[in-house]
């Protein structure tokens, strides 16, 4: 199957190496609006003019842009040039792509997984921040005899949190589909608990958190703080700083996010507050921070 990649962004980028490894699928480019790329080349790949694409042998167009007014702008002008046989594809809608923007950050879980077992880490593990369940069913199925807390309202961002986040954050937050509170609507607890292997080991913490999780007093081998804004990341430092094992791991999604910038700050602030700085590994996806408690 021949793709052609829509968008030079972030995601555009994160996508093509997970695809290189699929022997049925074949990298013909990328696309752009932005004529600053066209003609030149991206990594290996070149990038072609939105005119050209008419003229291309492609089976698939994967529209990797996380502005979701851009990406309905592009798809619909996909579908005006009336190319025939060709598949027009969201990444973020469709559940396959999405899960190859996350792969490097389920290779972690997987490895850091077994680590844990390895060296007898023990503890229970969470997830704050679950949305479809997407990286939640993986951290079920690597740690099968764990229980795993999963935190999240199942109704998308608390209105303060995101009123907070708009105020202090970016135009690249603010352009993007994330901004939109209705965008991590589109989830229940149903839906996730569907995809779980291990359902019985699953415990649901709805709600605003981390008030969610009171009471809560387990101590953690492993935990995905996946929440985006600076506020509950924040929160989730704090929660769960104390209650980690030794050796144990937060693993802090959007770090490297050009759309969440502030991530980085609610860790800087966590720092100062707890008066030493922790020890923080990127984890190779160009998003994910790992930071390890001693």
């Amino acid at each position: 199957m021949k793709v052609l990649i829509w968008g030079c962004g972030d995601y555009g980028r994160k996508i093509v190496p997970q695809l290189m490894r699929m022997n049925d699928i074949e990298i013909v480019g990328y696309t752009d609006s932005n004529e600053m790329y066209w003609g030149k080349k991206l990594g290996m790949f070149r990038v072609f003019s939105p005119s050209e694409i008419v003229d291309l042998d492609v089976d698939q167009i994967l529209v990797a842009v996380s502005n979701p007014v851009y990406s309905h702008s592009i798809m619909e002008s996909i579908e005006k040039m009336g190319i025939e046989g060709v598949s027009i594809i969201d990444v973020f809608c469709d559940d396959f792509y999405f899960d190859l923007l996350i792969d490097q950050r389920i290779n972690f879980i997987r490895g850091y997984s077994k680590w844990i077992y390895s060296n007898n880490i023990l503890g229970n593990v969470a997830e704050c921040g679950v949305f479809r369940g997407d990286s939640a069913k993986y951290i079920n199925k690597y740690f099968p005899d764990r229980k795993l807390f999963l935190c999240d309202t199942f109704e998308g961002f608390s209105k303060s949190d995101l009123k907070n986040e708009i105020e202090n954050s970016n135009v690249n937050f603010l352009e993007s589909r994330f901004a939109d509170r209705n965008f991590f609507e589109e989830t229940s607890v149903d839906l996730v608990m569907k995809k779980m292997p291990y359902p019985e080991k699953v415990v649901i913490k709805q709600g605003y958190f981390p008030e969610s999780m009171e009471g809560v007093s387990d101590k953690f081998a492993f935990v995905n703080l996946d929440m985006d804004l600076y506020i509950p990341m924040y929160e989730g430092l704090k929660f769960f700083w104390n209650k980690m094992a030794e050796g144990g791991c937060i693993l802090l999604h959007d770090y490297f996010s050009d759309n969440f910038i502030r991530v980085k700050d609610a860790v800087y602030d966590f720092e100062n507050e707890l008066g030493e700085k922790l020890i923080k590994v990127p984890i190779g996806d160009d998003c994910s921070l790992a930071i390890i408690r001693n």
